[in-house]
């Protein structure tokens, strides 16, 4: 049996940059297939050339146009965001066919209504819980979706699927969210998202085998993010921590960075003195654009998302937010050369590695995809140093 499917999955609570990374390996590795199975809660942005695109529905491999694009049955549709996301990359997407599952359901008005009158532990309120709770009532109200352009509900899906996985080199699963979402292995609930965000429930979903699975890419990154407490009427509820870490302001994460020191030791003084001057790593949700929350990296419990997914290799995105020196550089680090790390830089890296026992690949440094420094030739020849 052929070994053609890899995983990018988001090893904390969204927002690593999933959508950058994705589209990255598209592009770069040449994917012949990808599949979603996104609900429209969940935004994933890829930036190339100055030019930004989000993707909440359509598989951000939609950047490669040799790519056949699949629509999952974990799937959940809202049309207004689907045709809006298809106008916005309508350069990509006009003539291409992407092929749905029929048992893909669209969310309508009450759905929305229905979350906003009984979540009261986090949500973003897009209605995916309550029409994926419908269809699984069996209702006879759900609606599917069928046809809109070039996007049709398949009843060849697998079949289809099915070939590609006998013949191409490479098929992409793109994760949604987070793991430290997921409603049953996070440690989080309630504090989550309504079903499973893990590889297993990512090939499921998608109808592939775990046999046909090669790799999983894991991205994190240093400062883990949660929603804001804020919620669509401005009023709060309590959104979860990540673990047992403590909450940092975006005052220590950007002089932090412009210090090259750790968030965590910076003072109300240094605030004070270099928060004007400090570059803006502020972050906002893709979606409901509320200001992100932002945590101190809970070690213990990303290595027990590393034991529970089994990633490897792993993508530290946002590493401008330990240095921002590091913001928007690209290159390959092989440790030599242009790209210097200086020892805490270095300890920290040694450290990450040997905590979780996973390498770290690739380090990314801002939002455009060739933002990031390619570690592989010094992973490898340490790998080889130590045979």
């Amino acid at each position: 049996m052929r070994r053609n499917v890899y995983a990018i999955v988001d090893g904390q609570a969204g927002s690593c940059g999933k959508g950058k990374v994705i589209g990255q390996f598209a592009l770069q590795k040449n994917v012949e297939v990808a599949i979603t199975n996104n609900m429209p809660n969940a935004g994933h942005t890829f930036v190339k050339d100055g030019k930004k695109r989000v993707f909440r529905h359509i598989p951000v491999s939609a950047v490669n146009p040799n790519t056949q694009l699949f629509i999952g049955p974990g799937s959940v549709i809202d049309m207004d965001v689907l045709e809006e996301e298809y106008e916005n990359n309508k350069d990509l997407l006009e003539g291409r066919e992407i092929i749905v599952h029929p048992l893909v359901p669209i969310i309508q008005p009450k759905h929305i209504e229905k979350e906003k009158k009984e979540i009261v532990s986090g949500s973003t309120f897009k209605g995916g819980c309550a029409c994926q709770t419908e269809k699984m009532m069996r209702s006879p109200e759900t609606k599917f979706f069928k046809e809109w352009k070039g996007i049709k509900a398949d009843p060849d899906y697998y079949q289809k699927l099915y070939s590609y996985l006998k013949s191409a080199k490479r098929i992409l699963l793109e994760g949604a969210q987070g793991y430290d979402l997921d409603m049953n292995h996070s440690g989080h609930y309630p504090h989550t998202t309504s079903r499973e965000v893990c590889v297993e429930q990512m090939l499921a979903d998608a109808g592939i085998s775990a046999f046909y699975l090669k790799e999983v890419i894991m991205v994190i990154r240093p400062f883990p993010i949660r929603i804001s407490n804020e919620i669509y009427d401005g009023s709060t509820i309590f959104s979860g921590n990540y673990g047992n870490s403590i909450e940092l302001s975006w005052n220590q994460i950007n002089v932090g960075a412009y210090l090259g020191q750790y968030p965590t030791v910076i003072t109300e003084e240094d605030i004070e003195e270099y928060g004007d001057i400090a570059p803006d790593l502020t972050e906002y949700t893709t979606v409901t654009k509320k200001k992100r929350r932002i945590f101190d990296i809970d070690i213990n419990h990303l290595k027990r998302t590393v034991l529970r997914c089994h990633p490897t290799e792993i993508y530290l995105n946002f590493f401008e937010q330990l240095d921002s020196d590091y913001q928007n550089i690209h290159g390959v680090y092989n440790g030599y050369g242009k790209i210097y790390f200086d020892k805490y830089r270095k300890e920290y890296l040694a450290w990450l590695e040997s905590e979780l026992g996973v390498p770290i690949m690739t380090l990314g440094t801002g939002p455009d995809y060739q933002h990031y420094i390619n570690r592989k030739p010094y992973v490898k020849m340490l790998q080889k140093e130590n045979q």
